[in-house]
């Protein structure tokens, strides 16, 4: 186990490191502005799914007249005397929404809601207020056929339906989030993980420690796995914290554990590539050409066939990972071949990776 001693030194330099920090941070503002876009996106088409996420103060709807029976949750109705020019008065109060309230006249109501299309909330006010709506209309009915001595459950719902195992997230949703960013989200730290082997390899090389770490009594597989690993749980940590953060904010993660596991394969999938790339590369600047060639064909392969819904699209480990994420349950029977095949490679990989260095050392002697 003596490749542990060079897996400490690596870990604390990678802590130490400042440029990752800052791609740490980075991370960080790429993955909460995704998931508030990805909300935003999803509440085009069912608005409700934002409700919980933006406080009332922020959905300012103005409301002339008596609005005594309507229960406006998650909205600031903000009082208005004069609706006459009500398109001016949207401007002029900044109001996401304008609602016109008359006097009923033979007991119905006739409500007309102005709304600013221009303002991103728009869809939401109005959601919730047709939600409102339809409970004074149920309200109001019930109340009604209740004085004509009627039972109103035996008018208003005759046939109930109870589904249960239905889904919490809109499909839109699912769609988007689940199937691609997600798997951007959590890929992160796996393509840096590329980047981060080929600085600590062949940045040993550039600061001509190579060869003293060579004469270190490490085999060639002891000096990769002293590499990998602590970039490998740097990366998986990372991607653990995006989960947790993704979980803090509202949106259900499932099969965390094979979620994780189907992560580390891909890290150290990866790791192997920049291995390769050190193998094959004398300076930094190399290395990171080579590595965003590698980056660009991997991104290409792994999602554009979802993107497309190509019939490749179940090869790839995107499409295993939406499934993980978005459904409690799965089958093992399912998803083992994709993990099994993407272990083998990932064990190929890395066995290639050190084979290549090797190689390219006794050249060099």
């Amino acid at each position: 186990m003596r490749f542990l001693t060079l897996a400490g030194k690596e870990f604390a330099d990678l802590l130490a490191e400042r440029l990752y920090l800052l791609a740490f941070l980075v991370q960080l503002l790429i993955v909460v502005s995704i998931g508030f876009v990805a909300m935003l996106y999803a509440s085009l088409a069912n608005p409700e799914v934002m409700q919980g996420y933006i406080p009332p103060q922020q959905v300012r709807i103005g409301v002339a007249g008596d609005s005594s029976l309507l229960e406006l949750q998650g909205l600031r109705s903000v009082a208005v005397e004069d609706a006459s020019r009500p398109w001016r008065t949207l401007r002029e109060r900044r109001l996401v929404a304008l609602l016109v309230v008359p006097p009923g006249t033979g007991g119905k109501m006739e409500l007309t809601l102005y709304i600013d299309n221009t303002n991103v909330l728009s869809g939401y006010a109005d959601a919730m207020v047709s939600r409102a709506v339809a409970r004074l209309e149920e309200y109001l009915q019930r109340k009604r056929i209740s004085e004509l001595g009627i039972e109103p459950e035996a008018v208003l719902s005759p046939v109930k339906l109870r589904v249960t195992g239905s889904a919490t997230q809109p499909a839109e949703f699912v769609e988007l989030f689940y199937g691609l960013l997600l798997p951007f989200i959590l890929l992160l730290p796996t393509f840096l993980a590329a980047n981060m082997t080929t600085d600590a390899i062949v940045g040993e090389k550039e600061r001509r420690t190579y060869e003293l770490l060579l004469t270190a009594p490490l085999s060639y597989r002891e000096l990769v796995l002293g590499k990998a690993l602590p970039i490998a749980g740097v990366a998986l940590a990372q991607a653990a914290l995006w989960i947790a953060l993704l979980r803090f904010r509202g949106i259900e993660i499932n099969n965390t554990a094979l979620l994780l596991l189907l992560l580390a394969l891909l890290d150290l999938l990866f790791i192997a590539a920049g291995v390769a790339l050190s193998a094959l590369s004398d300076s930094i600047k190399d290395a990171n050409v080579g590595v965003t060639v590698v980056l660009i064909f991997s991104s290409l392969a792994l999602f554009l066939p979802v993107s497309m819904k190509s019939a490749l699209q179940e090869l790839s480990p995107v499409t295993l990972m939406a499934r993980l994420a978005s459904s409690e349950a799965v089958y093992m029977g399912e998803i083992a071949p994709g993990f099994i095949l993407l272990a083998i490679a990932a064990g190929g990989a890395l066995l290639m990776g050190e084979k290549l260095l090797e190689y390219r050392e006794n050249l060099r002697v």
